[in-house]
């Protein structure tokens, strides 16, 4: 019996599978956490949506692992995994787990864990048990000068007081700006009246253009910090309708940002009612070009019932973003204006075949450049280079392999040699052969480098008798 409760101690256990090869398999899974979880926190004055979402997919990994094991495990992680330190104890201080950070004191002491965002983590949400373990500890961080505007961004009130009252070392110059910018009135008041920080314009414009009236309305009333054109860009930006209603009412003008910003987001009430109530802002083709591109065909509809101008780049901007609708449209509405082979160029580039097509029924004079294949075999766009190829005489440049080889593009490089005669000379297939090794493409390479190819018959070879492999791609 008593040899039997030796064998199965947990504590001999533990002793014997440190001499044991490989990795524990319930440490796999934490393989995945990231080395930096927070990023460049010192490069923001609060926790980012990008931040958070870090933290989440933390928890998502250690929080069942916890409810598993608990943290004794934790020196094993660290083991096999180094860098799991920084996020582990960042996770502890963001989700308020004490237990964790006293049990990671008692065998490291918290001084180890040097230059983490811990003071920004905990005031961020409100964990005053968490701030209180640091101070009791004297933990010291590079990124605790910001950690109070981190919990005005949140709207941690509580967390506020606490490192007010205890004096923690933070700068404090951002913190109204900070709860100003991410819509905590409550916070920005309870700031205000104590006199902690300031405000700029700063406040005013990016709580237009996030869309916070309520705070727009505060600072307006409270403070002299006023507010410049970006109020009105941002908020245009966004689609804050009410935002901007109420900046005109109180003086602020837009720029032709505004509308640009709204015609590419394709917000047709909001290019409606700058049209509307903004009539001397400058009237450029930029605007149209943006929504063409985007594919917002009521902007562009409503830019021309109010005689906004428009281009050949309006028309070559909706090809390049494969909008068939508002191409049509515009021939329709504006056959004076055209276009640029830069229409079809970039049609290509982008794989756009339906669109090309048409341009070359449309606009066949006005045609491409050898960008058109050049680009579209770069992108591996086989089909449209070889539309191209049957229905245009613009063909390719040296270039095309070239960069087909180097992206990559196996199916391609093998069509181009074998139907292009700009990409059948030795010399070219030679240099192409090494860009392609140097990235890895090794196929590419044996392909380029291969031997004598056999006569092909394929449709895109339009009947000609050229020594290469047989493409079977009629």
């Amino acid at each position: 019996m008593s040899a039997t409760s030796v064998l199965l101690s947990t504590d001999l256990f533990d002793r014997i599978k440190v001499f044991q090869h490989g990795m524990h398999l319930d440490m796999r899974p934490l393989k995945v956490l990231s080395r930096y979880p927070l990023g460049e926190l010192h490069l923001y004055t609060h926790l980012t949506s990008d931040h958070q979402a870090a933290m989440a997919r933390a928890d998502a990994v250690l929080a069942p692992w916890y409810a598993v094991r608990g943290p004794t495990q934790l020196a094993c992680l660290f083991q096999w995994f180094p860098y799991t330190v920084r996020v582990v104890v960042t996770h502890a201080a963001y989700f308020g787990h004490v237990a964790i950070l006293e049990y990671l004191h008692d065998v490291y002491t918290i001084d180890r864990f040097q230059d983490l965002p811990l003071w920004n983590a905990a005031a961020a949400n409100d964990h005053l048990d968490v701030l209180a373990f640091l101070y009791r500890h004297e933990y010291k961080s590079f990124y605790q000068q910001s950690s109070l505007s981190c919990a005005a961004a949140t709207g941690a009130i509580a967390a506020i007081e606490w490192l007010h009252r205890h004096a923690i070392p933070c700068d404090c110059r951002d913190a109204q700006d900070v709860a100003a910018e991410m819509g905590q009135l409550e916070t920005l008041q309870w700031l205000h009246s104590r006199g902690i920080g300031d405000t700029s314009l700063w406040a005013m414009n990016q709580a237009a253009k996030n869309g916070h009236l309520d705070v727009l309305v505060w600072l307006y009333d409270h403070t002299t910090g006023g507010c410049t054109t970006d109020a009105m860009d941002g908020a245009a930006r966004n689609g804050h309708l009410d935002v901007l209603e109420w900046l005109v009412r109180h003086h602020t003008s837009a720029t032709v940002a505004s509308i640009q910003y709204a015609a590419a987001h394709g917000l047709v009430d909001v290019v409606e009612w700058l049209l509307v109530h903004q009539p001397l802002l400058p009237k450029t083709e930029r605007v149209m070009e943006a929504a063409a591109h985007h594919g917002h065909l009521d902007v562009v509809q409503a830019l021309h019932d109010y005689g906004w101008p428009s281009s050949k780049q309006v028309l070559d901007r909706a090809a390049a973003g494969g909008h068939l609708q508002i191409l049509q449209w515009l021939q329709y509405a504006k056959p004076q204006e055209g276009c640029t082979s830069s229409a079809m160029d970039d049609a290509a580039r982008e794989g756009h075949l339906e669109v090309v097509q048409w341009l070359h029924e449309k606009y066949r004079s006005v045609g491409c450049s050898t960008d058109a294949m050049d680009s579209a075999a770069m992108r591996g766009h086989l089909d449209v280079v070889r539309w191209l190829h049957r229905h245009r005489r613009e063909g390719c440049s040296d270039q095309c392999l070239l960069n087909a080889a180097r992206s990559g593009r196996l199916e391609m490089v093998q069509w181009l040699c074998r139907h292009r005669q700009e990409c059948r000379g030795d010399e070219a297939k030679k240099v192409a052969a090494g860009h392609a090794r140097r990235q890895g493409h090794t196929d590419i390479a044996q392909f380029l480098e291969g031997g004598v190819m056999e006569e092909c018959h394929c449709s895109d070879c339009d009947g000609t008798r050229m020594t290469q492999l047989s493409c079977h791609m009629s």
